[in-house]
C-alpha cells in the first residue's frame, strides 16, 4: 500500500485525515441547510456557510489557526488546468471582494480538488512536496476550526 502513496507528496495519514474531516464537513454543510437547491444534486454551499460564520472566523485566537488562514491566503494552492492540451498549474488570485473565510475557504477546496481529483500526481508535484503538505495541514486546521464555529453543523459533524 505504500507504492500506492508515494507519488502523492502528502503522508498517507495526513491526506486520509483530511479528506475524512473534509467529507465529515461536507455531510454536516448539507444536512443543516446550508446546500444548493438543485434537485438533481446536493452540493454543499461552502460560501454561504463561509459568509454566515464571517464574524466568529476573524476572530479566532488559536494562533495555529491564523497562521494556517495567513498561508493560504498569502500563498494559495495552485489550481489544475489544461493549457493547450497538457495538464499545468496555474496561480489562484484571491477575489478581495470576498471575505476573508470564503477566501479561506475556497483555498481549502482547491486544495481538496488537487489532492482529490490527482493535481499532486504530475511531476511537477514533486518540485512542492513540502508546500503540498503544508497546504493540506493547514487546510485540515481551518476545517476543525470552521465546524466548531455553528453549532448544528458541529453537530451533524460528529454524528
Amino acid at each position: 500500500m505504500n507504492d500506492v502513496f508515494r507519488h502523492l507528496h502528502v503522508p498517507a495519514d495526513l491526506a486520509c485525515e483530511f479528506l475524512a474531516v473534509f467529507s465529515r464537513m461536507e455531510y454536516a454543510l448539507k444536512a443543516t441547510g446550508y446546500a444548493s437547491d438543485n434537485k438533481d444534486k446536493a452540493f454543499a454551499s461552502w460560501d454561504t456557510f463561509a459568509n454566515e460564520i464571517a464574524e466568529d472566523f476573524k476572530n479566532v485566537p488559536d494562533k495555529e489557526f491564523v497562521e494556517a488562514v495567513d498561508y493560504l491566503l498569502k500563498n494559495p494552492p495552485r489550481k489544475q488546468v489544461q493549457d493547450d492540451g497538457e495538464l499545468a498549474f496555474k496561480d489562484q488570485v484571491i477575489d478581495g471582494n470576498q471575505k476573508r473565510a470564503q477566501q479561506a475557504l475556497l483555498m481549502v477546496r482547491t486544495v481538496r480538488n488537487n489532492l482529490f481529483h490527482g493535481g499532486k500526481y504530475l511531476p511537477n508535484g514533486e518540485k512542492e512536496r513540502g508546500r503540498n503538505r503544508i497546504l493540506v495541514a493547514h487546510s485540515l486546521t481551518i476545517l476543525k476550526h470552521c465546524a466548531q464555529m455553528n453549532d448544528r453543523v458541529m453537530q451533524y459533524y460528529e454524528s
